[in-house]
């Protein structure tokens, strides 16, 4: 399920008796409880209808009373449990516990709505809990917004800074942010965050250019990398030289940035093959499992390439990343000689 469909639920009056939120998106777990404390919170009784508990310390007796308790003067009583124990724990004495707790949910008191919070990217379905909250309420992943929810997101943001941005520059912005770079923990506060520093950068300009992103934003790796692929497949031994040694300047480690390189290698030989059996551009991007705009650039890039020189360039990569990591090569010297074989 969808975090849109809980906005729904809200918006329609709908609101289930119980959630779980899970996932790495916290900005979105905490868009959907600002959204139902607007809409069923009066600030004057919050504190007895709005109940925030902290799972770690929690039990099933204590967030069962905190359900029972009916609201005072409202129709609903929100109660949100943040990293229960009992969601992820497999602990033998955590199981009576958590056995009186799914008893309960049950046959959940009708005026509560309670909500699960936790921040595991995956949990384990074969749960008793898990399947219960499944079974009597819903589960929702608090995953990354990608493509057209991400861009809207991102013209909202802006737009509540009072900027004009085209789409053309919020990709590009979305590329320079990092935030679907490999392993990136980059969320959506942190892209809120780059937004309102270019906006204050702005000050009372109303529009937002592609200068303006680059004089503000710091580059990622990822598109560092990009960058430098991009170099090799053109045979300009000479800028991928000078973005690596960047890299090597801005204190990114080498036994990053050489992973990155082939990642990105890898990625464009999916890419190409794709293309090649008539893939589109969406299933494309399932495959690569990247976001659209993303894959569009990844399809550019292969054009510098063929299957066999990115063949060659991987097998080449594999074997100077082994003899780094043995010691028989040091690691800068060994990079910067693969990027002149490479190019050459």
């Amino acid at each position: 399920m969808s975090y849109k469909n809980v906005l729904k639920d809200i918006k329609d009056d709908n609101l289930k008796n119980l959630y779980l939120l899970f996932g790495s998106e916290m900005y979105l777990k905490d868009y959907i409880l600002s959204n139902i404390k607007k809409k069923y919170i009066d600030e004057a009784f919050e504190s007895l209808n709005y109940i925030h508990i902290d799972g770690k310390e929690a039990n099933a007796a204590s967030i069962i009373n905190a359900c029972e308790t009916l609201p005072f003067m409202a129709d609903k009583k929100i109660v949100v449990v943040e990293e229960l124990t009992l969601l992820t724990s497999k602990k033998e004495e955590s199981r009576l516990d958590e056995d009186e707790l799914c008893k309960y949910l049950e046959n959940i008191n009708i005026s509560t709505c309670l909500i699960f919070i936790s921040s595991e990217l995956k949990i384990d379905n074969r749960k008793k809990i898990i399947k219960i909250i499944n079974k009597q309420g819903n589960i929702v992943e608090l995953s990354k917004l990608k493509d057209l929810d991400l861009t809207k997101w991102t013209q909202s943001i802006f737009s509540k800074n009072k900027k004009n941005i085209s789409m053309g520059n919020i990709q590009y912005f979305l590329q320079q942010v990092g935030y679907y770079d490999n392993n990136s923990e980059r969320t959506l506060y942190d892209l809120e965050n780059e937004i309102n520093k270019i906006c204050s950068y702005l000050g009372s300009e109303n529009t937002v250019e592609k200068e303006d992103i680059e004089k503000v934003l710091v580059k990622s790796l990822q598109n560092d990398i990009f960058a430098l692929v991009d170099a090799l497949g053109q045979k300009k031994s000479d800028i991928a030289l000078s973005i690596f040694n960047d890299m090597v300047l801005d204190n990114e480690p080498i036994p990053r940035i050489f992973p990155m390189i082939i990642r990105q290698l890898r990625l464009l030989v999916i890419t190409k093959l794709c293309e090649e059996k008539g893939y589109g551009q969406g299933d494309i991007s399932k495959k690569v499992g990247l976001p659209l705009f993303v894959t569009k650039k990844l399809i550019l890039q292969t054009r510098n390439f063929t299957l066999n020189n990115l063949h060659k360039g991987i097998k080449v990569a594999l074997d100077v990343d082994r003899s780094i990591k043995t010691g028989k090569m040091e690691g800068k010297l060994a990079i910067e000689m693969f990027i002149t074989e490479f190019s050459s």
